[in-house]
């Protein structure tokens, strides 16, 4: 017996067989009303080294926070909502919350005041144990929910720049289905988190957890479903492999209840950096064998090929580097990777191994490596070339690297639609470049001084939904799930169902562009665009339905009704029209093959709107 799961919503268990049981048998059960099977799912997934398009050149005044892109600043501001009163449950691999920003204890009268943690906790190991140093992934997506790092003055805890999450007076529930190993978990322990989350009170169930799939028919879809239907929003990761092509959704974001949120850009990434002679800083990824510096330490750098001829570095140094750095340049036609350039480069006694024109690299295993952009590395050759005993200073500071790609989709989303051709994702959060809290054991292991660091994935977007939701609950005065779908006539207010929401959040989000571009971003891309949490919270206008799929299953008819509601306390004329996106294309022109990265083109759909007068007008209340 796996596990065993009693809950007002269902009542079941998994266990284990050999091949000698046949599907039947199983079936014969007395009892049983179905049977899922159970499903590996893979660790969390996020980046480190999402690597930046480039750099903003001009000094920014903007604040680092990514809630003046939402709205959320507004909300704090303005309405002097925090999220009070909500309860969100995190279903990941854990938190430390011994993080002061997250409130530095567990239990009822803390932040993280519900839950379980514990280590050794996985598909071969289910029952959870005590556990001292929690893996950070949900470290980073509670203190994005809920941190509060504005006045620490810990040792090791302080942030290049005080910063509060979306909803920082929400509580905390820490759900951990991972083991240290973070090598994945199973769809019934998922499964188990979700109910156990419902019955423990949860307002609202963040999950950045799942693999890619056609159908959301698994045992963790039908609980996103129960659990969403009985009034607690389930918010789900699209995934992270929007470079596979379309319809790469993670399961359970697909299900039809769940709330999938693909990821924007944010203003700003927290990098390591390295300063040249004259001052100027120039961010740098650190390779994932050895990492960066772990300390700061002043050198010369060797260009070893001035010229850039392809590769450079292949067969070993050409200079001497013994105490030095070696900068190495990269190109397509490249036959030899980072680590054989680095590891030949320790071999000759060089001390550190930098790799220009290109992303994130695996580096060196035995000495500090990076990779920085093409732009950087042709500064450094002009330096090095008018004085080669030139000192730079190598750190493991993060200081913010303001992004271009701000208030752009994220390329790492996985795309829509799913399997069925329903509307997925449904909205995006911020996701790319996202500066949170870290465990100090992540923070340690990188070779960081104080616990926090910029990650990107849609695991971060999401959560950063789920804190918008937490912001409006609190707002209508947080109704108790069991009041979903309840009208009452003292005019107590009930829990909006999981649709009532959606048309209310989808309604008032803001469509982003490609970036560089004029087009606006597919909405299998980014759903109904970029949340706005103030938009939301203070509407006027809800549209509904906010969403039309494609399926041809429920979408027979040659036109459809799309209602406009005021919910304003004026009266108010609505223009209507259509702005098209870009038509997304996913294969292979003149054959049915798959694209692994869709083009995209000012191709638009055609779309006749037509009302009983150019402009409609629509009392409150009728």
């Amino acid at each position: 017996m796996r596990q065993v799961i009693s809950s007002s919503l269902f009542t079941g268990a998994s266990f284990s067989v050999n091949t000698e049981h046949l599907i039947d048998a199983i079936k014969s059960i007395p009892g049983a009303i179905a049977i899922y099977p159970i499903y590996f799912a893979s660790g969390p997934q996020y980046f480190e080294n999402y690597w930046p398009i480039g750099r903003k050149s001009d000094n920014q005044s903007d604040s680092i926070s990514a809630h003046k892109l939402t709205g959320v600043d507004r909300v704090h501001k303005e309405l002097k909502n925090f999220g009070k009163g909500v309860r969100i449950a995190i279903i990941d691999n854990g938190i430390d919350y011994y993080h002061p920003a997250l409130g530095g204890c567990f239990g009822p009268d803390c932040k993280v005041a519900f839950g379980y943690v514990g280590d050794e906790f996985s598909g071969s190991h289910i029952i959870p144990e005590p556990d001292d140093d929690p893996l950070d992934n949900c470290t980073h997506i509670a203190g994005i929910l809920a941190a509060n790092a504005t006045e620490i003055v810990q040792t090791n805890y302080s942030p290049l720049e005080p910063f509060i999450g979306v909803a920082p007076q929400a509580t905390i529930g820490a759900y951990r289905i991972f083991g240290c190993s973070e090598n994945g978990t199973t769809t019934d322990l998922i499964t188990a988190a979700i109910y156990r989350a419902f019955e423990d009170k949860a307002d609202i169930i963040t999950m950045s957890v799942g693999s890619m799939g056609s159908y959301a028919e698994r045992s963790d879809a039908v609980a996103v479903k129960r659990v969403s239907k009985a009034g607690v929003y389930v918010v789900c990761s699209m995934g992270n492999d929007g470079r596979k092509g379309l319809q790469t959704g993670a399961n359970p974001a697909i299900a039809k209840d769940a709330i999938a949120v693909g990821s924007v850009d944010n203003s700003y990434e927290a990098q390591l950096y390295l300063i040249t002679p004259n001052g100027e800083k120039i961010f740098y990824i650190p390779g994932i064998a050895y990492g960066g510096w772990r300390s700061t330490i002043c050198s010369t750098i060797v260009v070893n090929d001035p010229q850039a001829t392809s590769n450079d570095g292949c067969s070993g140094p050409s200079k001497p580097v013994e105490d030095a750095v070696v900068l190495y340049a990269v190109s397509r036609a490249d036959t030899c990777n980072s680590t054989v350039r680095c590891n030949k480069a320790a071999e000759q006694g060089a001390i550190g191994c930098l790799l220009y024109n290109i992303d994130s690299i695996i580096g060196s295993s035995v000495i500090p490596s990076g990779s920085i952009s093409l732009e950087d590395g042709q500064s450094i050759i002009k330096i090095v070339t008018e004085n080669s005993s030139a000192i730079f200073t190598f750190t493991n500071m993060l200081e913010f690297n303001p992004m271009l790609t701000v208030g752009a989709p994220s390329p790492f989303t996985s795309l829509g639609l799913t399997s069925d051709l329903l509307f997925k994702p449904q909205i995006s959060g911020i996701g790319g470049y996202v500066y949170s809290t870290i465990s100090s054991y992540a923070a340690q292991n990188q070779y960081l001084t104080n616990a926090y660091a910029s990650y990107s994935g849609t695991s971060m977007a999401c959560p950063y939904v789920a804190g918008t939701l937490a912001l409006y609950l609190s707002q209508i005065g947080n109704p108790a799930p069991e009041t979903v779908n309840k009208a009452f006539n003292n005019g107590t207010t009930h829990r909006p169902s999981i649709s009532e929401v959606l048309n209310l959040f989808q309604s008032n989000a803001n469509p982003v562009n490609i970036y560089n571009s004029t087009l606006l971003a597919s909405t299998v891309q980014q759903g109904a665009g970029l949340v706005n949490a103030f938009q939301a919270l203070t509407a006027t206008t809800i549209i509904s339905p906010s969403e039309l799929a494609l399926n041809d299953t429920v979408r027979q008819q040659e036109s459809y009704v799309i209602e406009v509601f005021n919910i304003g306390k004026k009266t108010t004329s609505y223009n209507i029209s259509h702005h098209g996106a870009a038509l997304i294309t996913g294969i292979q022109d003149g054959n049915d093959q798959l694209l692994s990265q869709p083009l995209y083109s000012a191709d638009y759909a055609v779309s006749s709107i037509c009302t009983m007068r150019d402009t409609v007008y629509h009392e409150i209340g009728n």
